[in-house]
């Protein structure tokens, strides 16, 4: 009789155990950054890569799955999609990683370029964000953006 209190015990605390076991999750990293586009949006050989500034101390930083205004540490959007209008012309969208007064982290933003031949050319950004890709796409083209824009040299 013993025996058999003892199996059933033991195969009760066995079953118990084996629940807990398969429904443990593992630890995820918390304390991670948010994360960047994996793969590359834009190829390393876009003549668009590289460090951008103005005369008037504008600095952008683009690099193959991110854009980033350096001078004043205002924004930076991790790449989702490049419409490439020519060689030397295209806009960047992509999700604010980093926000700004005026650009709230986790919305979606627009950087384009143009005229850029040898290391200058033309630069501007949205000016305002939007809640969706489709959204910054329709509203932010090469055509809408360049009502004013920076003349830029790369470093």
């Amino acid at each position: 009789m013993k025996n058999l209190k003892f199996s059933r015990l033991f195969a009760a605390v066995m079953f118990v155990a084996c629940l807990v076991l398969v429904g443990c999750k593992q630890p995820t990293d918390d304390n991670s950054a948010p994360a960047v586009v994996e793969s590359p949006v834009l190829s390393s050989s876009e003549a668009i890569v590289g460090t951008w500034t103005s005369e008037f101390g504008e600095k952008y930083i683009v690099t193959t799955n991110s854009v980033q205004e350096a001078a004043w540490m205002s924004w930076e959007m991790a790449i989702e999609e490049f419409d490439k209008i020519s060689e030397n012309a295209g806009v960047i969208y992509g999700k604010l990683i980093k926000d700004s007064d005026w650009t709230p982290a986790g919305t979606y933003y627009a950087f384009a370029y143009k005229d850029l031949v040898d290391n200058t050319c033309k630069i501007t950004s949205a000016t305002t964000s939007y809640e969706t890709l489709a959204e910054v796409k329709a509203a932010c083209t090469i055509e809408s953006m360049f009502t004013g824009h920076s003349e830029c040299t790369k470093q």
